[in-house]
């Protein structure tokens, strides 16, 4: 990932990976989804996220 102008670094470039969740129609609760990681050198880690899914106007917590 890289970005520019971050707080008082002019470029920034580490590692990182980006996941898009979309739930489904009118579901409001907690789900869960698992992440499988494979780094170069056959490393594989497994990351388990909780999402919480609000209902329209509550309040986002980031």
């Amino acid at each position: 990932m890289k970005a520019t102008n971050y707080k008082a670094c002019l470029a920034l470039e580490v590692p990182a990976y980006v996941a898009f969740y979309k739930s489904q129609p009118d579901f409001i609760g907690d789900d869960v989804l698992t992440i499988e990681v494979k780094y170069a050198g056959g490393r594989t880690e497994i990351q388990k996220i909780t999402i919480n899914v609000a209902g329209p106007g509550a309040q986002q917590k980031i």
